[in-house]
């Protein structure tokens, strides 16, 4: 039976049409330093530990404010080395963002974690981040790419994302660690200053925006600051930061500066603290971010590194000592890293585009052989054939996406999971999963009104649940987003692939699948045609 459209919808609107971003010209000079003016009277400074201190301050409001000062060491502490070797991890996780980049520590972690996740943009839809000579002008995923250089007393890696260098990267002049550098932890004025001569033309470098290790904006080198309400949870917006003039010293607006410059809008843009810490963002939230494609920016207590993956309450990070993309360390959610607890979010999403020509989504690359999709019918196009198609109420479960709230992610027919009270929907189809083809691709729209912990979507390999991920408002993606699951621990013959979901008695979710498939690698190449939202708005769904 093809059922009617009675299923129940989420009524949160979704956008279904995109706005085409043109990268116009910008001139990539750096603007006049501001006068550091504090906030308030007498501001007090609190030092936690070597690493980390906090300033508080008031606006003029009344308001009080905490400027957070990060100086994350260059190196891991030596007594938390074995912590952080039992931390790596080769677990499969729930969610996580597949071919992130991975720098070592240089000018400091703030800049070195802000820099990752622009290579990772810079990798997929947004290539006029780095336009360097190295690797055809796409970032690498490593710093390997560059010599190392020594200020006399460390000797760092060049990466010419994080800070600019006279004689990196084909540059002819003084750039970042010509301008500002002296040692890590050093006090003193810039180079700069103190040589009289006039500072760089800022542009390529994600540091300089960041105010990172910069005298003039009270930044020890290798330091970066960012700043937070200090009683509220809610979010600090860089709109927020403007209207209380500290939009020109905070890193997370400094982010936001350099994806500009480089002719990209910026939509969403704050700092937060994190739940563990009296703030509002949650696990939950770091999970919404990942699963749309956006890697987090964490700031510990002495130190920032990037969040990109995670499994239950575990998280997957880049902690700026190691720029080895194969190894993968962890943290509890609210807990600590090499000693340093969880205490807030850097957040900056870049707006929404459609592919044209051929471009690549930032999980996704070129393949580097073809290799035949096992899937049958993988993107639903040939209607109820090669599917098994289970509903506990009697849904039909693949459909032309007319009959569907949302258009397929390709062609004209989805797959509809979900979507009522107290229902099973499973999809499923046996294959054979080969070493030559052990990834599984696929798209997936999810939308909830429901809070975590009650509905859910799980894939399974014959009985074996290889993927669990919550549906509940906080995560939903309200787009179509890739996904990618390594099976190579199941290869063989007669393998049942299952897509899953199960609700519970109230509150709307919804999972939508589209466009199926096995491949050679992490990565899957995106058709001329595809449109990709990363990060979805709102329209009304049709009952």
């Amino acid at each position: 039976m093809h059922k009617k459209l009675a299923r129940k919808v989420l009524l949160s609107p979704i956008l279904t049409a995109l706005l085409l971003l043109s990268i116009t010209g910008s001139s990539f000079a750096n603007p006049l330093p501001q006068e550091i003016i504090p906030i308030g009277d007498n501001p007090q400074i609190e030092i936690i530990n070597p690493y980390y201190s906090i300033e508080y301050l008031t606006t003029t409001d009344g308001i009080p404010l905490s400027r957070e000062i990060i100086n994350g060491p260059s190196k891991p502490i030596p007594e938390y080395q074995a912590e952080r070797e039992a931390s790596m991890t080769t677990i499969e996780p729930e969610g996580i963002i597949a071919n992130f980049p991975s720098f070592d520590w240089v000018f400091g972690c703030s800049a070195v974690s802000g820099a990752m996740i622009a290579a990772y943009y810079d990798r997929g839809l947004y290539p006029n981040l780095y336009t360097g000579p190295t690797n055809g002008g796409v970032m690498p995923l490593t710093d390997t790419s560059w010599a190392t250089w020594s200020d006399g007393f460390e000797t760092y890696p060049n990466n010419p994302l994080i800070a600019s260098h006279n004689g990196l990267d084909g540059r002819t002049s003084k750039g970042s660690i010509d301008d500002y550098w002296i040692e890590y932890n050093s006090t003193s004025q810039d180079p700069y200053i103190t040589g009289g001569w006039t500072q760089h033309d800022w542009g390529t470098a994600i540091g300089d925006y960041m105010k990172t290790s910069q005298s003039v904006y009270s930044n020890t080198d290798g330091s970066t600051s960012f700043y937070n309400w200090t009683s509220s949870p809610n979010k600090l917006t860089c709109a927020e930061m403007e209207s209380n003039d500290i939009d020109h010293l905070d890193g997370t607006y400094g982010r936001k500066l350099f994806y500009e410059a480089r002719g990209y809008t910026v939509t969403d843009c704050y700092n937060q603290k994190t739940d563990n810490n009296g703030g509002g963002f949650t696990l939950n939230n770091f999970k919404a971010e990942i699963d749309a494609g956006h890697p987090v920016l964490l700031n510990l207590a002495g130190h920032s590194i990037v969040g990109y993956g995670y499994n239950g309450s575990t998280i997957y990070i880049r902690d700026t000592w190691n720029n080895d993309p194969s190894q993968t360390y962890t943290m509890p959610w609210g807990g600590s890293y090499d000693g340093m607890a969880l205490q807030s979010v850097s957040v900056v999403h870049l707006s929404s585009i459609t592919l044209s020509n051929h471009m690549y989504l930032p999980l996704i690359q070129k393949p580097q052989q073809i290799v035949t999709n096992p899937i049958l019918n993988p993107g639903f196009e040939q209607g109820h054939v090669s599917w098994s198609e289970y509903s506990a109420l009697g849904w039909d479960i693949i459909m032309e996406a007319v009959e569907a709230p949302i258009t397929a992610h390709g062609g004209s027919w989805l797959a509809w999971l979900g979507g009522d009270d107290l229902e099973t929907s499973r999809l499923s189809q046996t294959i054979t999963i080969s070493a030559s083809a052990p990834y599984l691709h696929y798209w997936y729209y999810s939308a909830s009104e429901d809070a975590c912990g009650f509905d859910s979507f799980r894939i399974k390999v014959n009985d074996a649940i290889v993927s669990t991920k919550d549906l509940c408002s906080s995560s939903s993606t309200n787009a179509w987003v890739a996904g990618v699951l390594n099976l190579s621990s199941y290869l063989g013959t007669g393998k049942t692939i299952t897509f899953e979901v199960t609700t519970d008695s109230s509150l709307n979710s919804n999972m939508f699948l589209d466009d199926v498939s096995m491949s050679n690698a992490a990565s899957a190449m995106v058709e001329e045609s595809d449109t990709v939202i990363i990060h979805g708005e709102s329209a009304t769904w049709p009952k």
